[in-house]
């Protein structure tokens, strides 16, 4: 095997710490503005991860061509299920986080996808937990995870680790916990970004 792969098994810190910012909630409503001005109309390079705690990553439904699965190590060294897709359209995407702020816990939701599929390419999920109904096609158990090759590009295990993977898969009211996502480009068609007070997740 090529000595050149990358592995997600020690994803790196995302460069937005939102669980560090002691900020009141208009702050917070401000900097969600911005976000959405930048990212709302463009395909980009996508890493999502928040300091210090896992985060709800949720779906109606989940398309997607080439997918692996395994067992790696998190942010804490903690074990998580590392989950690797090719290409994928996601239909009403959210992404959502506790913030801890000078008037109480806010709640920071993303969403996109409603009426027009989310597009994401080299998708990966470092998950903690997950619910959902799926279909895979021409399904591989007991796979080598060091040598997966129908997930996302370049990304594989330790030699030797269980894993598996399909050609495809479809995953239908996704519900997880990640601690850190990412995708080489994610279109993300209808983002809208909100700063809420309170305990108001995903799921």
């Amino acid at each position: 095997m090529s000595d050149d792969r990358t592995t997600p098994l020690t994803p790196a810190r995302g460069r937005t710490r939102w669980l560090r910012f002691t900020v009141v909630l208009i702050t917070s409503t401000g900097l969600a503005a911005g976000l959405v001005t930048a990212t709302a109309t463009a395909a980009v390079p996508t890493a999502f991860a928040f300091s210090g705690t896992n985060f709800k990553f949720s779906a109606k439904r989940v398309e997607g061509d080439g997918f692996a699965q395994f067992v790696g190590i998190g942010e804490d060294q903690d074990a998580v299920v590392v989950t690797s897709i090719g290409s994928a359209r996601v239909e009403d995407l959210c992404f959502s986080a506790l913030v801890p702020s000078l008037v109480g816990e806010v709640t920071i939701v993303a969403r996109a996808g409603g009426d027009e599929a989310v597009e994401a390419s080299d998708l990966v999920l470092n998950l903690s937990d997950m619910h959902s109904d799926a279909t895979l096609t021409n399904l591989v158990l007991g796979a080598d995870a060091g040598e997966v090759d129908r997930g996302a590009r370049g990304v594989t295990g330790k030699d030797g680790d269980y894993a598996h993977q399909a050609d495809a898969i479809v995953i239908d009211d996704l519900r997880s916990t990640s601690g850190t996502t990412t995708a080489g480009v994610f279109k993300l068609t209808g983002l809208h970004i909100t700063a809420v007070p309170g305990r108001q997740e995903c799921f």
